[in-house]
């Protein structure tokens, strides 16, 4: 059964494994571990059977959320698991009074863009060359709540 639940140290060597196994400029394991003293970040981790399979990373500033990161294990995609970690995000905006979801995403990375298409997001504009390992645009995008 898949929980969602907030991240913690003992995740975090589980999240760079899927960080590594997801994107071609992964995040340092220390980033991770910063997030855990951050008072902005709301980390959330997908665990099911006591393996992590995904997670979300964000920041709640004034009325925005920020998704920094989502990412789910290659053996569990297409389960769903995104966008259940979207759903507890989306009702901790709700109880927060957040207005607003904001993020960038690859241009090439069409599966996560239909995935936001999916849960709403409107496109929004491009940042040129935003990426580097390939150098690509970014597509940002938002939703309101």
């Amino acid at each position: 059964m898949l929980s969602i639940v907030p991240l913690s140290e003992e995740h975090i060597d589980s999240i760079c494994e899927i960080e590594t196994e997801s994107f071609s400029d992964p995040w340092k394991r220390q980033f991770f571990l910063d997030l855990l003293d951050n008072y902005f970040a709301i980390c959330l981790t997908a665990v099911e059977n006591e393996e992590v399979a995904g997670y979300l990373i964000s920041y709640h500033i004034r009325s925005e959320i920020q998704i920094l990161n989502i990412a789910v294990r290659k053996s569990e995609r297409n389960k769903n698991i995104a966008t259940r970690l979207f759903g507890v995000i989306l009702e901790y905006a709700k109880r927060n009074h957040a207005e607003e979801f904001t993020l960038e995403v690859r241009r090439s990375n069409i599966g996560a863009v239909y995935l936001y298409k999916k849960l709403g997001f409107k496109m929004d504009g491009v940042r040129k060359n935003y990426y580097k390992n390939p150098k690509e645009d970014a597509i940002l995008m938002s939703l309101r709540v």
